[in-house]
Parts: C-alpha cells; structure tokens; sequence
C-alpha cells in the first residue's frame, strides 16, 4: 500500500502530480480493461481530473490481495482511495491560494527550412529514380527571394513583401502552435469547527489557455480558441449529534466550459481526432507554402484561408489545418458534476465495547450539453509561377459562407449505497477486529442503455496479539450484472499474516535496528471488464431489413454474436512477501516481492477453423486466457531533523515487473516459421517485425551487396541502395513474414525508479523529484515517424539518411535512405521498435515562508511564496526520434507538457 499526505509544500505525491503510472502502464496482467477503481471519500467515482488539489487530504494505493478482495470484481487492478479535507475543532482558519503557471510541449519537432527541405526532397527522388521535384533556380528564388529587384524603386518593400511571401521560409508549426500557453488557478477554502460541528468549504477556479494558434474573434466574429474554465466546490460538514452518533454531508461540484475549434465538419464530432489531426498538419505543410492567409491587391479579400499550394502546385495536402482551426466555426462543451454523500456512524459501545455501525448514500449527477457554432467558409488557393515571378489566387472550394448554431445535452447519474459494522477491541495482549459490508451500485450511462447494477458484501476478521503477531482474513463476494444469473456472484477471500520481530524481546529497544516486520499475503480478487460489451452470454439476434414486415414477406433476422451463459469473471491471484525496515529510526526500507497469475480472462476464439459455418466474429467469447505478472518493490528513505533550523528528507523507489501471456488460444504457425507463436509465451504489447543484420554493411543494402545473385530477396518489394537488409531466419532464402521475431521487451516499462529529495532551512523549503523508466519498447509508423508522408515530411533524424558519400566517408547515419513513397524500410522492424527508457526531472520547487507574525496587523498568520516546475527536463539518449516525447506511444498523438509555476498561499 502506498501512501502520501498533503503538506505545506505544492505536492501531494507523485502520483496525483502527473505519475499515473502504478496501474496499466507500468504493470498490466490482463488484456481487458486494467484501470484501478477509484474511490473518492468512500464512493466509486471517476472524476480525479476535475479534483482541485487543495481539497484532498490524501491519497492511498492499495495493491495486494489483503487489501483489495473486499472490492471483489472490481478489485483486481487495485484501488485508489482519495480522501478529502474535513474541518476540526477550533477558529476558522481561512487559506487562499493563487498560482499562475504556463505550459509548453515537451518536445518538439525541429521542422527544416524551405531550402533545407527541397534538398532531402531531391535527394528522396533521386535514391528513386525520379527527376528532381525543384531545379537549382526554384532553390535559388527561396534562397534569395528579393533576386531581381530594386532596391531604389519607390514600391521596394511592397514588392519585397510579396516576394517573401511568394517565397516563404515557413515554420508551420509554430504558426500553428504556440509555444507557450498560460493557466491561472485562484482557490480559497475555510476550515474550523466546535465541540458539535465541524467544517471544510472550498472554492477554486481554473483557467487553461490551448497551444492551438487560432484567429482572434475581432476578425472570425466568434472565438475557436482551444481554452477550458472551471469553477470547483466542495463543503464537507461533520455534526456530532448525540455522544453515540454522527452526521456528515460531503458535497462536491464543478462546472467547467472547454472551448475549441468546430470538430463536427470534419471529424464527425471527434474531439480528440481533432487535436491529433492538427499536430499532424503542423507536420506535414511545408515550409514552401505560402500563407496562412489571402493578402491584399490580388482580387481577393484579405485574410480569408487558403488552401495548401506551393509554387504552381495546386492542392496536395490532406487539408487545411487554417480552415479547420479557425473557419469551420466553433464548439462549446458545459459539464457539471454534484457529488453528495450523507452518512451516519454510530458508537454502539453501549451494547458492547469497540462495536460500530456506518451507513452511507451517495448520489451523483453528470450534465453536460453542447454548443456548436458551424461555419462554412469559402477559401482560395494561391499559385506561383517561379519562371515571372506572378502570383495569382483562384478559389479552392465555393461556399454560401453561412453560419448555424446547433445544440444537444446528456445526463446521468450515479447511486451509491453503503452499510458497515464494525467492531474493535482489545483484551490484554489480544486485540480482535471485525467488519461486515454490503454496497449497492446503480449508475446510468447518459446512453440509451439500460442502468448498470452491482451488488457485494465483503468482511474482514484481524487478530493482533501484543503486537507482535499479526494475522487477517478477507472475503468478498460480490454480483455483476455482466454474467448470467447462474454465474452472476462470485466468492473472493484472502488472507495475510504478519510479524512485528523488532517488537519481541531479543530486539526490543536495539538502538540500530529500530524496526522490522515481516508479512505475507495471498488472495483471490476479480475482474469484470469485458472492453466496453454488455451481457455477453445473451445472443445478439436483431431483426433485418426486408420488403414487408413479416418473416416470410421477406424480413431477414440477423444472427450477430452467440452468448456464453458460462461466462465468468477474471481471476487474479495475488500472492505478496515483504519486509519493513527501521534503522536508528532516521533510515527507512520496505522490500516486497510480488505475483500475480491471472486466469480465466475473456477471449476471442483463435482455435475454431472458419469452415464450421458459423463466421468467427460470431463465435461466442470465453473465459481461458491466462497471464503470469511478477516482479519486486524496493523502497528506502531518510528522515532527520539536522537542527531546529533544518530537516531533510531523502527518497529512492525501484520496482520491476515482468507479465507473460501464457494461454491465448493462439494457433501455433507451422515449422517454416522462425517463431510460431506471437503472443503465447510474450509480454502484453511485444512488438513484432524485421531484425536488421547490422553487421553487413552496417545494416544497409550497397550496389555491391545488391549485385550478388545469392543474396535474399524480400517478399514485399525490391531493396535499394541504403535499403534496411534483414535477416532471412528461416534459412528459405526469402525473407517474408515467416521471418518476423520479437522485437524488443513490451511496451510496458520492466523497470519503474525514482529518487525525490526536501530540505527545510529557516523559512526555505525546497523539493526535487527524479522518476524513471527502463526497458520498454514500441513500433512508431506512418505519420510522424516516416519520411514520405505527403509531400515529404522530414525530421531531424531525416537529414543524416543513408547516401553514398556518407556511408562511403564513414560518416553518422541515423536514418536508411530516403524515399518518396512506401519501401521495404517501411515495415515493422528493430530500427522502428524504439526504445522507449527515460530519465525525467518530473517536479521541483522552491518556496519561501515569512516569518510569523510578520504581517500579524494584516490578518495573515501564514504567507508562502513558491516557484515549480514540472516535466521540467528529459533524458532519453536511446530513442532516436527527438522531435517526439518517449512516454507518448502515438507519434501525433497529445505529448506531455512542462509546466513551470509561481505563486503565493496565504492564511488568515
């Protein structure tokens, strides 16, 4: 179980500081769903993106099967139970935070110039055989676009402006994303309480400001910029009612607005389609291209879109990233969200000493709705003609240049219900413990489904005796609406033991060895994700179309997946060893070695031959998938108060985990295949493709090496010069896909690290995080990654490809030979699985506190000052492609951000 506390300093762990790596990425036992459960004071919630920080109160990570088999079927991939702020008894303590921060992207690609870029475009068509694409004199008029002109005539710098416009030396990229983009974040909460009452309020608003360089609305008439404000609540209240029972009220709500370009005209309402295609844009225009915007003098308005052209080439990007961030009108989403819990705890002490019973119900309610302002704008294409030096402009695309409004809402809700008894109580040196839980869930998806239903009861038993022995019982049975009622519950116990040994006599009171405890666990917990399907074991028979309504007028029935009545969930056994260490009390350890076989997960049949008729996308889906996940935790830390001026703090953190699939009902590939299984006996996420015989030649093809009549041949196509040359592992002389082997170790990281550091001096504070990945891989392709996409789109691995003189001069090169379309290097294979390991200065900060009572006439019993950052700075000497973020897997996709801040706390 991992644990971590608010203090004076920004951070809560972390964790809840951008490292949401403990589940899924950094370990996976299954192909299904592997997010956590998240609770949020006690109730199934999945808003943590939207808690305001300074609210929480904690945040704990439980992992192993002791701790989490009374989740039953939601429990398998751990939870993450956060807890919010609640007030305490004394004056109301009023704190008010205001932090101003500005992003940017991590990474960024280092996009060549015009010149540049019509030199790796010659040199691609060259290695294909093909005439230059531009000739000396057009590279010479981007070279010197003022060639010709003179600079005594009157209209110089209007003719000057036009020709570097003609001409340009564009970085779309950075005309389309700016480099930094600001947030804003103000919140105040009070806390304070009686003997009878107590209470925690706050309020925060957030402002994000988008990288996405859109058009002012002075000039568009409505706003497309990408910006998200959201205003927070939240009010915990404790009563005590009698001395034997009490209340409390948690209610938690936002509002947020997320405004953006118009993603219905193009992308059919995707949002995220949207961002990523604009990334890709970003990439793919080319520096030659004039724009953004029609000029004036030419017959055209000014500052309308254009369409991407260069020179006399007309159309020839996929389209325009100007038009769909800016003319296709905006889109407005509004989303609000009320968390309430009322509960009551009651001491039944009077009927025996240590009894408890709580009782909870929780209701939550999701609005959103949509505004859309739809725009469809007429736009122009612009052509040079490099021989007169004339520009012309024609229209592109002719629209009524109209503007609609549209506008669409959802809701849903969740309920939650709870009921516990409790029971503690010591006897001497025996203290017992009990508890027995039942939970409802109930939850509509907003959908035109019907609501979600999830019942359970779970207990727990503890025994401690003189607090040296240890030992727990758990159990948890729990029904999923997701099974047939025959197999809807299921039963999932487990058991710990522990041994406090620094607490027996012969160690008792040893001044170096402070503390030391030994515990085991093992249990049982589910899993009832299915990837988003519903009521696997009922047929999916629909109604078809046909001319007349009756079955034998013609209606047609559809026999789509068969049901499985004897679906069940997921399995996972947990088992977990660990010792905790204390030394002079200052030194602490914690070391725990962990598995986790996980069986009966759902698959699809891979096994059932095609010719029995009924088509394999039918064929029911069953519970025989088996996955082995192992590994160990390390932990050591150092704590000391140096002086009453001075703490620090030091914290180091490793953790290895492997998974192997172990039934997958794969088909095994017959003999003539180098390996005949691709996921039996594999991580989740091995890349598979081409090894790459470096050894000859250094990898790549020559005219000499090509000329040989011995040598393989490929099935996919006919190598060049510079050419990747791959290993023919079947010895059949051609290399095809029986010939395609592991690649790398998985595209989750084996290896998790980190190291954080905090010092306090007087009114100083200061703290540092370091965090790591190792040994992890992924197959990049296509956009953002090749050299040929479009017209050409060239990173800075590009510009030291494979040619004749470099490989000749023995020069660097990073990349095989260029190409101007698809070539036997385009294929999975161990120059594209890159490795993915990282090293990253994740947070750090620095803050300032005033002395107290320095601004006492003030009011102010409390002001910091603090400056931080993270993602600060990243280290991944291995992974070849620069320009992208090594965490991120898509090559377009959103990358991290770094974020630096400063602000101020102040408490009255």
């Amino acid at each position: 179980m991992v644990i971590c506390k608010t203090n004076k300093v920004f951070r809560l762990c972390s964790f809840f500081t951008g490292t949401d790596t403990l589940f899924g990425t950094v370990s996976a036992s299954t192909t299904n769903g592997t997010n956590p459960l998240i609770l949020i004071d006690g109730v199934p919630r999945d808003n943590i993106r939207t808690l305001d920080i300074n609210e929480v109160e904690s945040i704990s990570v439980l992992k192993d099967a002791s701790a989490t088999a009374v989740f039953g079927v939601r429990g398998a991939n751990g939870v993450l139970i956060i807890t919010t702020k609640r007030g305490s008894e004394g004056k109301p303590e009023l704190s008010v935070n205001v932090t101003q921060s500005y992003s940017k992207l991590t990474r960024e690609p280092d996009m060549p110039g015009s010149v540049e870029y019509m030199n790796l475009r010659n040199e691609a068509m060259a290695n294909d055989g093909l005439e230059p694409a531009f000739t000396p004199d057009i590279i010479a008029k981007f070279e010197n676009p003022l060639a010709g002109l003179d600079p005594n005539d009157p209209d110089y710098e209007s003719k000057a402006a036009i020709r570097k416009w003609m001409y340009p030396n564009n970085n779309w990229y950075r005309m389309l994303i700016k480099r930094w983009s600001p947030q804003t974040t103000v919140n105040a909460n009070m806390s304070g309480g009686t003997d009878k009452i107590s209470y925690f309020m706050n309020v925060g608003y957030l402002h994000q400001g988008g990288n996405m360089n859109t058009l002012s609305k002075d000039i568009l008439k409505y706003d497309p910029s990408f910006k998200l404000d959201r205003y927070s609540f939240r009010s915990n209240i404790d009563y005590k009612v009698t001395k034997w029972m009490k209340a409390y009220l948690n209610l938690g709500s936002y509002i947020e607005k997320v405004n953006m370009p118009n993603p219905g005209v193009m992308y059919g309402g995707d949002r995220n389609w949207l961002v990523r295609d604009m990334l890709y844009q970003a990439q793919t225009i080319l520096p030659i291209s004039p724009g953004p915007s029609t000029i004036e003098g030419f017959g055209v308005p000014a500052n309308l879109p254009l369409d991407p052209t260069y020179l006399n080439v007309g159309h020839y990007a996929d389209r325009s990233p100007v038009m769909i961030m800016n003319w296709y009108g905006y889109n407005l989403d509004t989303r609000s969200n009320l968390n309430s819990s009322f509960g009551l705890d009651f001491d039944l002490g009077g009927i025996t000493k240590g009894l408890a019973l709580k009782g909870m119900i929780s209701y939550d309610a999701y609005g959103n709705n949509m505004t859309r302002g739809n725009m469809f704008q007429t736009d122009y294409q612009a052509f040079v003609d490099p021989k007169t030096d004339e520009l012309t402009f024609s229209v592109h695309e002719l629209k009524q240049d109209n503007f609609y409004m549209s506008y669409a809402e959802g809701s849903r809700y969740n309920v939650n219900l709870q009921g516990q008894l409790l029971y503690n109580r010591t006897f001497g040196d025996h203290t017992v413990g009990g508890m027995l839980r039942t939970e409802r869930d109930y939850w509509d998806s907003g959908g035109s489904e019907i609501p979600f239903n999830v019942l359970g009861f779970s207990g727990r038993a503890t025994y401690d005796y003189a607090s040296r022995y240890f030992a727990e019982v758990n159990f948890g049975y729990n029904g999923s609406e997701q099974f047939s009622p025959e197999k809807r519950f299921g039963f999932f116990p487990s058991a710990a033991v522990g041994w406090a040994v620094s607490n027996e006599s012969f160690l008792q009171d040893n001044p170096t060895l402070t503390f030391l405890k030994l515990r085991a666990s093992y249990g049982k917990v589910g899993n009832d994700k299915m990837g988003g399907a519903r009521f696997l074991y009922l047929d999916d028979i629909t109604m078809g179309d046909g001319f007349s309504g009756s079955l034998a007028a013609g209606k047609g029935v559809n026999e789509g997946l068969l049901g499985n009545k004897m679906l069940t969930w997921e399995t996972a056994d947990k088992y977990n060893f660990g010792i905790d260490f204390s030394i002079m009390k200052d030194i602490t350890g914690q070391f725990e070695l962990f598995r986790e076989d996980r069986s009966d997960i759902l698959l699809s049949r891979q096994s059932i031959p095609a010719w029995q008729g009924t088509p394999l996308s039918n064929i029911p889906k069953v519970n025989m998938g088996e996955i082995t996940n192992k590994g160990y935790e390390i932990e050591l830390g150092y704590n000391k108060q140096i002086n009453n001026d001075l703490f620090i703090n030091v914290k180091g953190q490793l953790s290895y985990n492997r998974n192997k699939r172990i039934v997958m009902d794969e088909v095994p590939r017959d003999e003539t295949y180098a390996y005949r299984y691709r996921s039996t006996g594999y991580p989740i996420g091995q890349s598979w493709g081409y090894l790459i015989d470096w050894d000859q030649d250094g990898g790549y093809w020559t005219e000499e090496t090509l000329a040989n009549p011995d040598r393989v041949t490929y099935d996919f196509g006919t190598p060049g010069p510079g050419d990747f040359v791959y290993k023919d592992l079947n010895g059949d002389g051609v290399v095809n896909d029986k010939d395609q082997a592991p690649i790398g170790v998985g595209n989750i990281p084996q290896y998790s690290y980190g190291a954080s550091f905090s010092a306090q001096w007087k009114g100083f504070d200061a703290y540092i995080f370091f965090q790591g990945l190792a040994k992890f891989n992924s197959t990049y392709a296509q956009q953002g990654t090749y050299e040929y996409i479009i017209r050409g789109t060239y990173f800075p691995y590009h510009k030291t490809a494979w040619t004749q003189e470099r490989w000749e001069n023995g020069e660097k090169i990073t990349y095989p030979a260029l190409h101007t379309g698809e070539s036997t290097n385009h294929k999975a294979n161990s120059f594209f699985v890159f490795d993915r390991d990282l090293f990253r200065l994740k947070n750090f900060e620095i803050g300032y506190t005033l002395p107290k009572n320095s601004l006492k006439k003030l009011g102010v019993t409390n002001l910091r000052l603090f400056l931080n950052g993270q993602n600060v700075l990243t280290w991944s000497p291995k992974f070849r492609p620069a320009h992208l973020d090594p965490e991120n897997d898509d090559s377009i996709g959103y990358p991290q951000t770094s974020v630096f801040s400063f602000g101020t706390n102040i408490k009255f």
